[in-house]
């Protein structure tokens, strides 16, 4: 890391930075706030955007950055401290076994790859993933379900994945940022971006053209039609209700079993853009039978 223009300041707030991973952008604020009490060093609200990007070009050498985004469902600004290394998923490769790594793009492909813009899978579609896992002798190495149940809660404790209140899992504004680079790359067409904001978008609002390309974070969406009387589309100007989502709400259960979306060649869970075997084999649309 190049170090010559860091101070204490820069030292001790990434520090607790590393441990805290998300953050909303009030909470990263009143930390550099404490910090600077700390530190001796005076505090003003408007210098922590360069105080920011003073870090990122220090950290830009060993592949870390801080991110900044609104959360999708609640359009709360946060910031991440983020892995930025786009060609494999070593952000989250630490604190997981090869084998929790597997289960992890499985789990992760599943929920991107859900048909319908669902992206999400529910707890019953997570499990049965556990079975299919295997090891770079292709050979199973399924989790039981014990161990798979406190696998999926580690990940929600890590904010990786978020578990709504009818039991699905959806991806966390912590993947979103973190894991930004890697999901471009390797899914290509089927990750959407929210026509706004150009942030990706899992949750959120769409056009009621079948063709028309637009999708719409709810936050995006309300700060945009704000002062529409009839609310149009923004790419095709047909009248826009709201009504068709992408993601499922709160209380909506997701499918107990997994549909996939048509994926491109090319993609897949490998983590570096090439599909193998298993990728090939998924490219037409499959439901994944829990018998």
């Amino acid at each position: 890391m190049a170090t010559s223009g860091f101070t204490d300041l820069h030292r001790l707030y990434l520090q607790a930075a590393i441990s805290k991973r998300l953050m909303t952008e009030a909470t990263a604020q009143d930390l550099y706030s404490r910090v600077c009490t700390v530190t001796e060093e005076p505090y003003d609200r408007e210098n922590f955007s360069d105080f920011i990007t003073q870090l990122n070009e220090g950290l830009n050498s060993v592949e870390l950055e801080f991110r900044r985004a609104q959360d999708e469902v609640t359009g709360v600004p946060v910031i991440a401290l983020t892995n930025t290394n786009g060609q494999k998923i070593a952000q989250v490769a630490t604190r997981y076994s090869p084998t929790e790594l597997e289960y992890f793009k499985h789990l992760l492909d599943a929920i991107i790859m859900a048909d319908d813009e669902a992206f999400c899978i529910s707890s019953t579609a997570a499990l049965h993933e556990a079975g299919k896992l295997k090891n770079k002798e292709n050979k199973a190495v399924a989790l039981t379900k014990k161990d798979a149940e406190a696998l999926l809660d580690r990940f929600v404790a890590d904010q990786w994945f978020i578990q709504s209140t009818a039991g699905a899992y959806s991806l966390s504004m912590r993947s979103l940022l973190e894991l930004q680079t890697f999901l471009k790359e390797t899914y290509d067409d089927q990750i959407q971006e929210c026509t706004l904001c150009m942030e990706i978008i899992t949750k959120g609002q769409r056009c009621t053209v079948a063709a028309c390309s637009s999708r719409l974070h709810q936050h995006c969406a309300s700060a945009y039609f704000k002062n529409m009387a009839r609310p149009v589309c923004p790419t095709c100007h047909s009248a826009w209700d709201g009504k068709i989502l992408i993601g499922l709400s709160d209380r909506t259960a997701a499918p107990s079993t997994v549909w996939k979306r048509r994926k491109a060649k090319g993609t897949g869970i490998n983590g570096n853009g090439a599909g193998g075997s298993a990728d090939a084999a998924e490219e037409e649309d499959e439901e994944d039978d829990d018998n």
